[in-house]
């Protein structure tokens, strides 16, 4: 006869349970949320619910030869060195002429495979805090994926250098593709409707330039400014409908010090430069939160845009349709600014508490052009976005892909 086993409290199988899991802890709860999305296995097995901290995406884009990879490697160490809690990995995807040609007519095939590639990278490296992609060839990524990885930040940084110097590295091996395929477009065939989060061009030798760039760019993703004002967005489940999380973005505004820092950190991940905008444009009550601070903190005027009736005249005007998910109005309105308010060609910061559908930023966008501002002068800041609604990918259906948008905070969900 067997002697009997002792028998282990719940706490102790958890605990052993998370010993034995180890590195795969991260993806086998990803694992058990998809399977189980109602948590009706709660108690079944001691899995968390969610990353302990969001996940940082790079997409590092460009043509063959201009360092895409190296520049990726050298972004890993100087972060790495810095961010020693963090795990960081970077990918390079194979790109020789003839896989590209097979992944082409394999796209035609499949039309979601560049989706399925992208969300396979992403899970083999799911107990990384940051990942590097290199060699992808998806245009606008950012707004094309952004949706799949809502919790995470997804950035796209596009190496560029000129056909002298990827010609040279090509011819001494050190390139991202000695066969010479080009990731994007041609030189001068750049895509007006589409616009990276950053560029770096890449044209002298040596990694002190792309050092540089990783430190004025990157780390202040790390700020840990950000994590405080993160935590000052409140959660309230079931509002204002069933099934709904609403994140209380305004919320920061009455909390102690949440307006000065919300303000800081938007003047500072401002990618411009404040002494040449004319104008900070905002939408109700919202943006006018944040925006008239900010406004004040960077001596700029403020335009105010408004529902249509509370202006005077003479006003520019556009149709608005409902924009937000938890909104309750199911009705189009419109949407007014005073004509000289801001000078045609002026350059203009639109701030938003919020990025979810888009909706009401497009309308921002159509009236602002309606008064003779182009797309390529204007500049979008908001405190929340919330990628799941495919706010950017809606702007580049109207033709407002190519502007620049910052987003201080990530959000999955509404």
């Amino acid at each position: 006869m067997e002697p009997a086993r002792p028998e282990l409290p719940c706490g102790g199988y958890a605990a052993l349970a998370v010993k034995a899991f180890g590195p795969n802890l991260p993806r086998l709860a990803r694992l058990k949320h998809t399977s189980d999305p109602g948590n009706v296995l709660a108690y079944a097995c001691p899995l968390p619910k969610a990353p302990m901290e969001q996940k940082l995406i790079v997409l590092v884009t460009g043509e063959s030869c201009a360092g895409k990879d190296y520049c990726a490697d050298v972004w890993v160490s100087v972060l790495t060195s810095v961010l020693a809690a963090h795990r960081l990995k970077a990918r390079a995807e194979e790109h020789r002429p003839a896989l590209s040609r097979y992944f082409k007519a394999q796209v035609r095939q499949r039309p979601r495979l560049p989706e399925e590639v992208f969300l396979r990278v992403v899970d083999e490296a799911v107990d990384a805090h940051v990942l590097f992609i290199t060699g992808m060839r998806d245009e606008a990524p950012v707004p094309s994926l952004s949706h799949l990885v809502p919790g995470s930040r997804l950035l796209e940084v596009r190496v560029e250098a000129s056909r002298e110097q990827r010609q040279l590295r090509r011819g001494h091996g050190h390139a991202d593709d000695e066969d010479g395929d080009k990731d994007g477009k041609e030189d001068g065939d750049k895509d007006d409707n589409s616009r990276p989060s950053f560029i770096f061009i890449n044209e002298s030798t040596g990694s002190e330039a792309a050092t540089t760039f990783s430190q004025r760019h990157l780390l202040p993703l790390f700020d840990e400014q950000l994590r405080r004002l993160a935590s000052m967005v409140r959660s309230v489940p079931d509002f204002p409908r069933p099934a709904i999380e609403f994140r209380h973005v305004l919320d920061i505004s009455q909390q102690p010090g949440g307006l000065a820092t919300c303000t800081s950190l938007l003047q500072s991940h401002f990618a411009g430069d404040w002494a040449k905008v004319d104008a900070v444009a905002c939408c109700e009550i919202g943006g006018l939160v944040y925006a008239s601070a900010l406004a004040a903190r960077v001596h700029v005027p403020l335009a105010l845009i408004r529902e249509a009736g509370k202006l005077p005249p003479p006003t520019v005007s556009v149709v608005k349709a409902p924009s937000h998910v938890s909104a309750r109005a199911s009705e189009e309105t419109r949407f007014e600014m005073g004509c000289h308010v801001v000078p045609r060609g002026a350059s203009v910061v639109v701030v938003d508490d919020v990025l979810a559908t888009g909706k009401t930023l497009c309308a921002v966008l159509q009236l602002l052009r309606g008064a003779g501002i182009r797309a390529g002068d204007v500049s979008v800041m908001v405190v929340a976005e919330f990628p799941l609604h495919r706010g950017r990918q809606l702007l580049r259906s109207h033709g407002f892909g190519g502007v620049e948008i910052r987003s201080l905070l990530v959000f999955d969900g509404v």
